[in-house]
């Protein structure tokens, strides 16, 4: 099978742009899938750049971006909050809507990437959705980053948290994969095992025993693929 094909480009958003890169499979796309990065990651993610990968061998029109301050997308990491990934998400989705009209389309994010897609997908419902590693208590995470010894400097996201129910989203989400690390060091595995109890049916939980937040090892990393993959197929 040939290699599918990935072109970078810009999309443009609240007067700037988000950097993106979108993977395409060697014929015919059957359906779309976006991709979000965590706080402090980028599009250049080697996970999820092998996700991406997988789904256009698939025969997805797979999407990357980097959110706003990160990797090749301006702007300053300061301002980020959950309403900007959010709505940089959904930028992203509609983008890729233009490009492939009429196509299925999945979300997909990593860590705080998977909470921008659950709340994108609270106001624009996508076909399925896919989450690794990511938060359902932003309070509780924020008070572990700063506890570091080098605090990170997130004003915005501060302020933002309280006007996010994560709960009561999730309380209303169906056609939800949850895909844990089980000693996920960032983001306890108690969050994903809440977040799979919150969500409606169809749901699924994956929890890889001794994986980390990153899921650092190929095998985790593999595993988290072929469920995702297997997952999204159910629905398109």
């Amino acid at each position: 099978m040939s290699q599918p094909a990935a072109e970078d480009l810009r999309i443009p958003h609240a007067g700037a742009y988000l950097a993106a890169r979108l993977h395409r499979p060697p014929q015919s796309p059957l359906a779309c899938a976006v991709i979000a990065h965590g706080l402090f990651s980028s599009m250049e993610s080697l996970k999820l750049t092998r996700l991406a990968r997988s789904l256009a061998a698939a025969g997805f029109m797979a999407l990357q971006f980097d959110h706003a301050g990160c990797g090749q997308s301006p702007g300053e990491m300061e301002q980020t909050s959950l309403t900007t990934r959010r709505d940089e998400y959904l930028a992203a989705a509609e983008h890729l809507e233009g490009l492939a009209s009429g196509l299925a389309m999945a979300y997909l994010g990593s860590s705080m990437g998977g909470s921008a897609a659950i709340l994108a997908a609270d106001l624009k419902a996508p076909a399925c959705l896919a989450v690794w590693s990511a938060p359902s208590d932003f309070e509780e995470l924020y008070l572990r980053l700063r506890s570091q010894p080098e605090r990170p400097h997130l004003p915005a996201l501060e302020r933002d948290i309280p006007r996010h129910d994560l709960i009561s989203i999730l309380a209303r989400t169906s056609r939800a994969l949850f895909v844990h690390g089980e000693n996920d060091e960032t983001v306890p595995v108690r969050q994903a095992r809440e977040a799979f109890r919150l969500a409606l049916e169809p749901k699924e939980l994956l929890i890889l025993p001794g994986a980390d937040h990153r899921l650092s090892r190929d095998a985790d990393q593999e595993l988290a693929t072929a469920r995702t993959l297997a997952w999204l197929k159910r629905f398109i």
